[in-house]
């Protein structure tokens, strides 16, 4: 039977709900993905397996017997590798222990499977931190999880790829919610990334690369922009790296859900040690797209040197940097580069350096930046320094250029900024700084070269409970300004375009939201015909001549069922309610 991506979503958080507040902290997120994925391998792997025996069968024009069907099994040609033991059902079979079992039959698929080294990142076996002997997750709980996943089906047969791979993101959206600041870490809104990758326009024959990925949010969209296109998204390449690990094991697994074929690379910085490297330079790529640690105060360290103690990194600090600043061995900023090393506590223009430094010659690059980089820093000037010389006049200092300014005036001059768009406040997680958008290109118009288009979309946003939300129009409202670059002449045919592109979006959220809202309240409304069911039969039978206890006891009876009936009722007009005000919110997006 196939499942909606509603039926779906609300199946998948509610394994989400069974584990909350079993891990430390947002730690849960990272078991249920790598657990769901585990599970849609081995449900994929029988499915393939099933369909390449039915086609044997009907070619041959007989029916395999179960020993022949196992041997197919472990022959036959799969996507990925399932060794034996390792299967989904060896671990349902499992009663005791079940942590240890799930760890190891996962282990055991990373090992088999070049391409899915370092995605199970988690310790289903882990121990209390206690010392007691326990579990970190109780035995009952990892068995809770598994038979909740096994109630569904997660191959091709019940959902299609782009189904699962929505409901992945849906999951990693929901995550980001529940974490709060810490969800910067993984997560990018996607309407931001919809701006940039709209802006950027990926297309066939383009190498994609996001240097901080995340969740792989950036690099998704862009292949999905394709596809809207028409193109098949893997006539472009895609690139990424992580340096933790956790949010490279999500990325990786959205890739594959996605079809992606990514090169996700995991467990180093982008400035320290990048991963795409050629003859001692960075490679180069025709798109990127970034959403980097803002104003990271360490950047210039290596993961494992950031958690010695202050003193020791100042004394680092001193050593690195030097006179001279920053020695960077891939030549991306410093001495014969053109621009000046970025300061130790300011981290943004080290990423933004490394992102130009990584452009191939006609590329383009979408950057999301706390606006500092736009003003921190200041130019040389002269300072009166309060005294005097021996004749009355003022003595005046002269003091240099901070480096950020210098850095920022080399952008400009080398004609790369393109575009710098500012954003509401509040639209990051855990980022209450005011960010903005860089877009840079190497290869820019000619009447461009000496423009650079500002956009203050700062004003135009839904106002959330816990933070900024850019709408569709919001959306909209950006591109047109960008494409149009200052020529009103453009502006009609672009808010055509996308106006029907809009309004087809928030339709389609629409419908989405109500479908997911009656696959959330569908428990409550079968109960609710149930229990309204079972009160006719006990109203029918009070109508018959009954004893007087019979009759007490059937008043009783129905007395229960209509207080639970009451409570049902309010559950469902909670939820028509929510579809009224979806319906509401759409109308008065898509206006008149």
């Amino acid at each position: 039977m196939k499942i909606t991506q509603q039926q779906l979503e609300a199946h998948l958080w509610g394994a989400a709900n069974i584990l909350r507040g079993k891990t430390a902290g947002q730690d849960y997120k990272n078991y249920i993905l790598s657990l769901m994925f585990y599970k849609r391998l081995c449900d994929q792997w029988e499915n393939e397996a099933d369909e390449a025996i039915a086609e044997l069968e009907k070619q041959q024009g007989r029916s395999f017997t179960d020993k022949e069907k196992a041997v197919f099994r472990a022959r036959g040609e799969h996507r990925f590798s399932i060794p034996q033991g390792s299967r989904w059902g060896d671990v349902v079979a499992v009663s005791e222990n079940i942590g240890e079992k799930l760890t190891g039959a996962m282990n055991s698929i990373a090992n088999a499977n070049e391409e899915l080294r370092g995605v199970f990142t988690v310790d289903w076996n882990q121990p209390a931190p206690d010392a007691s002997g326990k579990k970190l997750i109780p035995n009952e709980v990892v068995h809770a999880l598994i038979q909740h996943f096994d109630a569904i089906d997660l191959s091709n047969e019940s959902v299609q790829p782009d189904i699962l791979g929505r409901a992945y993101e849906y999951l990693i959206k929901q995550f980001a919610d529940d974490a709060g600041a810490k969800a910067g870490e993984f997560f990018t809104p996607p309407e931001v990334v919809d701006i940039l990758v709209r802006t950027l326009e990926p297309k066939p024959a383009d190498t994609v690369y996001d240097p901080t990925c995340g969740s792989g949010g950036m690099l998704i969209h862009s292949a999905d922009f394709l596809r809207e296109k028409g193109h098949n998204a893997l006539d472009a390449r895609f690139f990424g790296q992580e340096m933790n690990w956790g949010n490279y094991a999500i990325g990786k697994i959205n890739s594959v859900l996605h079809g992606l074929e990514a090169d996700i690379r995991g467990g180093a910085s982008t400035i320290t040690d990048p991963q795409f490297v050629s003859n001692g330079t960075v490679n180069k790529f025709s798109v990127i797209l970034a959403n980097f640690p803002f104003s990271d105060e360490f950047w210039w360290l290596k993961p494992e040197q950031q958690t010695d103690d202050k003193k020791k990194r100042e004394k680092l600090k001193k050593e690195v940097f030097g006179k001279e600043g920053y020695k960077d061995p891939y030549g991306r900023f410093g001495r014969g580069t053109g621009f000046k090393s970025p300061p130790p506590g300011y981290g943004d223009y080290a990423f933004i350096l490394h992102i130009v430094a990584s452009l191939s010659d006609a590329g383009r690059a979408g950057v999301v930046c706390p606006q500092g980089v736009l003003f921190r820093g200041q130019p040389e000037v002269e300072e009166e320094t309060g005294e005097f010389d021996d004749e009355g006049i003022p003595i005046v200092r002269r003091r240099k250029a901070d480096d950020e300014h210098l850095i920022r005036q080399a952008l400009l001059e080398a004609r790369l900024i393109d575009a710098v768009i500012a954003l509401p406040l509040n639209v990051f997680y855990g980022a209450g700084v005011p960010a903005c958008l860089l877009i840079l290109r190497k290869d820019r118009p000619p009447e461009r070269h000496d423009q650079v288009l500002l956009i203050y979309a700062a004003r135009h946003y839904r106002d959330l409970s816990n933070q900024n939300e850019l709408r569709p129009q919001d959306v909209m409202r950006i591109l047109v300004h960008y494409h149009a670059y200052g020529d009103p002449t453009r502006v009609g045919d672009l808010v055509a375009g996308q106006s029907t592109r809009i309004r087809d979006q928030i339709n389609r959220r629409e419908v989405e939201e109500v479908e997911w809202l009656e696959a959330e309240y569908r428990e409550f409304s079968e109960k609710l015909l149930k229990v309204t069911a079972e009160m006719g039969v006990l109203q029918s039978a009070a109508m018959i001549e009954q004893t007087k206890t019979q009759r007490s006891k059937i008043e009783t009876n129905i007395s229960k069922l209509e207080s639970q009936r009451h409570k049902l009722a309010a559950r469902i007009d909670e939820r028509d309610e929510r579809i009224a005000e979806s319906r509401r919110r759409a109308e008065r997006t898509v206006g008149p």
